[in-house]
C-alpha cells in the first residue's frame, strides 16, 4: 500500500467522522437545544470519542456553526437550482420561494437555524451566516428577473438585502408560532404580494 492510498483512506475516514459528528450534533441540537446539548452526548450518539470532536472543532459553538453552515449551503443550492426551472423569470421567483418554504418547514432545520442559531452564535454572527448563503441565492434570482426586464428597482444589491430581511422576519414568525402552517400561508401571501410590487408586469398568481 503506497503513501497516497494510506493518505486517501485517512482522508476518507476523517471526512466520514466529520459528517457523522455533524449528523449527531444536528439531532442533539434539535432535540435539546444548543445550551442543553453536551459534547459528550454528541460523541456518544456518533459512536465516537470526545477527542474526535476536538480534532475537528475548537468548541461546541464551532460545531454548531458547522452544522448550520452545512444546512445553509445545501438549502441554498436547492433553492438556487429551483429558481432556474421556471418557464419565465416570475415563475422562477415563485418556485424558488416555495422551495425555500418547503425547506424551512423541516422542523430540524427550522429549530437549528432560526431558533437556536441566534442564541448559539449571537445575532451578528448568525445574521452574517445567513447573508453568506441566502443573499447570493436571492441575488441570482433577481439577476435573472432583471435580465428579463421584469424588475422596477435597478439597485439589486440593496433589494437583495431588503428581501433577505423580509424573509428572515417571516421565517422567525413561523418558527415561533404555535400554528406554523397557518403562519406559513400568511408569510407566503405577504411575500408574493411584496414581490409582485417589485415587478413591471402583471404576472399570473
Amino acid at each position: 500500500m503506497d503513501q497516497k492510498e494510506v493518505r486517501s483512506r485517512r482522508e476518507e475516514y476523517a471526512e466520514a467522522t466529520y459528517e457523522a459528528l455533524l449528523d449527531s450534533a444536528a439531532l442533539c441540537f434539535y432535540e435539546h437545544g444548543f445550551a442543553a446539548t453536551s459534547l459528550d452526548e454528541v460523541a456518544h450518539r456518533a459512536r465516537l470519542t470526545k477527542g474526535a470532536i476536538y480534532h475537528h472543532f475548537h468548541s461546541k459553538r464551532d460545531l454548531f456553526l458547522a452544522v448550520l453552515e452545512r444546512q445553509q449551503k445545501i438549502s441554498a443550492g436547492v433553492v438556487a437550482e429551483a429558481g432556474t426551472t421556471g418557464e419565465d423569470a416570475w415563475t422562477g421567483i415563485v418556485i424558488a420561494f416555495d422551495t425555500f418554504l418547503d425547506l424551512i418547514s423541516n422542523p430540524i432545520y427550522q429549530r437549528i437555524c432560526w431558533v437556536e442559531g441566534p442564541a448559539a452564535l449571537g445575532f451578528e454572527d448568525w445574521w452574517a451566516c445567513g447573508e453568506r448563503y441566502e443573499i447570493e441565492v436571492i441575488r441570482s434570482v433577481l439577476d435573472r428577473a432583471a435580465e428579463a426586464g421584469l424588475l422596477r428597482q435597478p439597485d439589486l444589491d440593496m433589494l437583495s438585502h431588503v428581501l433577505f430581511g423580509a424573509v428572515v422576519a417571516g421565517v422567525l414568525a413561523m418558527a415561533r408560532s404555535e400554528e406554523p402552517e397557518v403562519e406559513r400561508a400568511r408569510f407566503r401571501s405577504v411575500m408574493i404580494d411584496l414581490m409582485l410590487g417589485m415587478v413591471t408586469l402583471d404576472p399570473p398568481s
